[in-house]
């Protein structure tokens, strides 16, 4: 029987976590030292940014698998359990090789020297030792400077994009934030740039030239127009992401670029076969017939998928369940999806920076409103009044909505 709860695995081999012995990325660092550097064993294709890391990922890991290129992914958070944040050719690790990871961290005496995600970190990198890989996608946790992924030597930088998020840690500033994010940009290195807003791309500019790195930046090196990609002697046409949204041919490009630019040549009709295959869960995903999950939780994601609701379903009755973190611009997502939605229910949902129904529903303008107090007892259905449900808010809550459903 596997385990699910990364706890369960501290118990069990006794490497404990949250006692901090050095500041930044130090612990981590003396933590990877004492193991033998294993972040430092394959090339590595590192998404940092605000929105677009999972989906980016998507492409990178459908692209990578439809040439035979063998990869291992980390990404967060958990959509089922602890074993789908680290893949190895798109199949979540076992058991076993967690076990394995932390048998090798309990005899390098690692208890108490890191938290939970510098140990989940730190597990990824082990199992991808193991692995004779040709790549490893990493998604970053949290802005990008400090954060525990960024302990590589090298790597190939990706930012899809760059919006106001986690202002308690990273700023409450664009250019604050795109400084924590311009961190995961090596010395000499390479980094592939989405469209950015002004004042971010001058952050990263300056990034670049003080660590004399290549910037590759869409619509100026790339471009993808009329579902036709095309870099340098490169082109792709017919390319269809069954992903929706406009943003997604962005951040399938930013993929097929960092590939290219990894060193892999890629072929037009597997290319084309890849981006219709990508997929990721919580992203737009149909679980049902006109029920739709999001994990839409910040000012540029909410505006992608009102964009998208915009797009793809005018004129249609749109019913929104709706869980939302506390450190959340909840007041600005609440406006943006009142602008698309007939009907609100507000769950309440087990985290400990969950918002609660009762706020949301208070600051909610709309007149058809509910509250359901239990999440235990939600029905998904779709509504009777609508002609589509989304659940969206957070990415924790329509993990444990899936949880809950099983789907």
């Amino acid at each position: 029987m596997e385990i699910t709860n990364f706890n369960l695995y501290k118990k069990k081999w006794k490497v404990l976590s949250e006692t901090i012995i050095k500041p930044g990325l130090e612990s981590i660092q003396i933590a990877l030292d004492k193991l033998g550097n294993p972040q430092n064993k394959h090339r590595i294709i590192h998404v940092a940014g605000t929105n677009g890391k999972g989906s980016t990922i998507a492409f990178l890991s459908a692209i990578a698998r439809e040439h035979g290129i063998t990869y291992g992914s980390f990404t967060s958070p958990c959509i089922i359990d602890v074993h789908d944040q680290i893949q190895l050719n798109g199949h979540n690790i076992t058991s076993k090789q967690m076990d394995r990871a932390f048998q090798k961290m309990q005899q390098t005496g690692l208890s108490g020297m890191l938290t939970d995600f510098e140990l989940l970190t730190v597990t990824a990198f082990l199992v991808f030792e193991e692995e004779a890989l040709d790549v490893i996608f990493i998604e970053a946790g949290m802005g990008g400077r400090f954060d525990s992924t960024n302990v590589m030597k090298k790597s190939i930088a990706v930012i899809p994009s760059i919006s106001i998020d986690h202002t308690n840690f990273l700023g409450d500033t664009i250019e604050e934030i795109s400084w924590h994010k311009a961190g995961v940009l090596k010395e000499n290195g390479k980094l592939v740039i989405g469209q950015l807003v002004e004042e971010a791309r001058n952050v990263f500019i300056k990034e670049a030239n003080e660590k004399n790195a290549a910037v590759i930046e869409c619509e100026r090196e790339f471009n993808v127009k009329n579902n036709t990609y095309t870099y340098d002697n490169v082109q792709f046409e017919l390319l269809h992401p069954k992903m929706i949204g406009n943003h997604q041919l962005s951040n399938m490009a930013l993929s097929i670029t960092a590939l290219l630019e990894c060193g892999f040549s890629l072929e037009e009709s597997k290319t084309q076969v890849a981006v219709e295959q990508a997929s990721l869960s919580g992203r737009m995903e149909k679980i049902r017939e006109d029920i739709y999950i999001d994990g839409a939780h910040n000012q540029a994601s909410i505006d992608a998928l009102v964009e998208t609701i915009k797009k793809h379903f005018p004129n249609k009755r749109i019913h929104f369940i709706i869980g939302i973190l506390k450190d959340k611009d909840y007041l600005y997502m609440l406006r943006k999806l009142e602008e698309v939605g007939s009907s609100f229910e507000f769950v309440e949902f087990h985290h400990e920076r969950a918002l609660t129904a009762k706020e949301l529903y208070k600051y909610c303008f709309h007149d058809d409103k509910i509250i359901t107090k239990d999440i235990d007892k939600i029905n998904i259905k779709n509504n009777l009044n609508s002609d589509v449900t989304i659940i969206t808010g957070s990415l924790y809550f329509i993990s444990e909505i899936r949880r809950k459903t099983g789907k």
